[in-house]
């Protein structure tokens, strides 16, 4: 059992039901593991803060298998107020491996009403775990942000996530669900301590930094992430990662930066010939509505024109259609495509009246299709029962 399984799946399957996920993406996570314990209630010397690098506000990071649906996120985001970020120089404890980072500033998720509606399946999901943390001080209300990094080839042990919750570094709090979690795994510990540092079977590790800050390492990042934490080695600011890093904000409620895997280069093509898509970075602002600027990097200059000149016209082929689906014409005119060096650009802004006229939009749609005569049909074209 992992100790991603205990910390950063429970508040990525939780904020992938907040946003709409399907009950079987969530079901997607890892099973839950057991919690242990860091005995000291200081801070080793050693440990340093990271200095204010942009980086990210928490959690979630880029997940994989997540599907939002767009009802959910426009639920989502047309309540939510940005909150500061608490994480902001928590990049600095990624190490320059990662390909792929990113933070969510859960503090200001959980404050919609979409996620207090989604709590009962979040709760039901993780149910062992989050009852454990939740009494012993640990709860979702307490979590306050997430950042990763990761390699998406390389599976738990290539990741890092600096997550910052109320409490979760005091040795009283971690005891506690140790003590509660052990139960479920047969009164087997899956990781012994060592002053501030918990180390799994597996050769994973968490470094508690303070009260509030855990930091947790895969086996294969283990020994880098410790040295950022003393204040040595090279972060995912520093590394390959430094110029796509830079293009974001990561002081905003959600962001993200990272490398294109090839996959996702070859699906470019279907735009035509826009060049080699190389890389992704943008970010959200949720206050007040909803604000989001990404930026495609490419191998060039030229490449990044090209690709803005396509997709504009691409889109402004789409935008007398707009309409029929319910997007409100300021949202339409907002949507600017532009370039920044060797990156096309692309904006998009909407007002809190505009997210719930979207998603009063798309409720009907999904109420219609479920109202059908006859149900919805199979595969293959016949109705149920036919």
């Amino acid at each position: 059992m992992r100790m991603s399984n205990v910390i950063v799946w429970p508040v990525l399957g939780g904020l992938c039901l907040a946003l709409g996920c399907s009950k079987e993406d969530a079901a997607k996570q890892p099973e839950a593991a057991p919690a242990t314990a860091a005995k000291d209630a200081k801070a080793p010397a050693d440990v340093k803060a990271p200095t204010d690098a942009k980086a990210p506000a928490d959690a979630k990071a880029p997940a994989a298998d997540t599907k939002a649906s767009t009802a959910g996120v426009v639920g989502i985001v047309a309540e939510a107020a940005s909150a500061p970020t608490k994480g902001s120089a928590a990049i600095a404890w990624l190490p320059e491996m990662a390909t792929m980072v990113g933070g969510v500033d859960l503090s200001s998720l959980q404050g919609t009403s979409s996620w207090k509606d989604a709590l009962p399946m979040i709760e039901a999901e993780g149910k062992e775990t989050l009852v454990a943390m939740a009494s012993c001080n640990l709860g979702l209300d307490k979590w306050k942000s997430m950042t990763m990094g990761l390699d998406p080839a390389g599976d738990d042990d290539k990741l890092a996530a600096v997550i910052v919750a109320q409490g979760l570094g005091k040795s009283e709090n971690l005891d506690c669900a140790a003590t509660k979690l052990k139960e479920s795994n047969g009164g087997k510990v899956p990781w012994t301590t060592d002053g501030r540092t918990l180390r799994m079977e597996d050769g994973n590790v968490a470094y508690v930094v303070d009260d509030d800050t855990l930091v947790l390492a895969g086996k294969a990042w283990a020994a880098d992430v410790e040295k950022l934490i003393k204040g040595e080695g090279k972060s995912a600011a520093d590394g390959a990662l430094k110029d796509v890093i830079a293009r974001t904000d990561s002081t905003k409620p959600l962001w993200f930066a990272g490398k294109l895997p090839s996959d996702a280069k070859d699906a470019a093509k279907m735009l035509g010939d826009v060049g080699e898509p190389q890389d992704v970075a943008g970010w959200l602002d949720l206050s007040g509505g909803l604000e989001m600027w990404v930026a495609i990097g490419f191998r060039s200059a030229d490449e990044a024109t090209k690709a803005k000149q396509v997709t504009s016209t691409q889109f402004d082929m789409f935008k007398g259609m707009a309409g029929q689906f319910g997007i409100p014409q300021g949202v339409v005119d907002s949507v600017k495509f532009d370039t920044k060096g060797n990156a096309a650009t692309v904006t998009a802004k909407a007002s809190a009246a505009d997210l719930a006229a979207i998603q009063a939009q798309m409720a009907g749609v999904m109420a219609g299709a479920g109202g059908m005569p006859g149900g919805m049909p199979e595969a293959g074209g016949a109705k149920p029962g036919m």
